[in-house]
């Protein structure tokens, strides 16, 4: 399997710094998947969970800006990898009065 660099803790957070909320309406996650290249680069980003095009088009943002990752290996190979996580999103706190 692929890695990003520091495990998932570190993908989530990666994702929540470079995030623009501000789209979301409500609550929402969007599942995209990339292929994990063997040199190590998050490539073919597709929208696998859909909520609206907006925070589709934002999550795919994200998958730009990743460094590379650790490529997965296999037989002692490095391997194209199929890799799928969530993009959370929730609105922006917004002032009523």
């Amino acid at each position: 399997m692929p890695e990003f660099l520091g495990g998932m803790s570190a993908l989530m957070e990666f994702i929540r710094k470079n995030l623009r909320h501000d789209k979301a309406e409500k609550r929402e996650r969007v599942i995209i998947q990339i292929v994990v290249d063997k040199k190590g680069n998050a490539t073919n980003p597709v929208v696998l969970r859909s909520t609206n095009p907006a925070l589709d088009e934002e999550a795919l943002r994200i998958v730009s800006l990743m460094p590379k990752w650790k490529p997965g290996r296999q037989a002692g190979k490095n391997r194209n990898v199929k890799f799928a996580f969530p993009v959370a999103f929730k609105p922006s706190v917004q002032n009523t009065n």
